[in-house]
């Protein structure tokens, strides 16, 4: 991923920063993380829902 700059709200920092302490990480890693786990998430040729964990969902509306 490219380097760049993100802003985040001062509210919102607060949680980053509470998940990325929970986590043993920093904010900065913490939000690297997210990012990078968004962008996985556009990726067309992600997990199928079969191989998810038991509970998890794809999303889709197959019922």
């Amino acid at each position: 991923m490219d380097e760049g700059t993100v802003t985040v709200p001062d509210e919102q920092y607060e949680r980053l920063a509470a998940l990325a302490a929970a986590r043993g990480v920093s904010p900065e890693t913490q939000l690297a993380r997210l990012i990078d786990d968004a962008y996985a998430g556009l990726d067309a040729d992600g997990d199928a829902p079969e191989s998810l964990p038991l509970g998890v969902c794809d999303g889709s509306d197959g019922e």
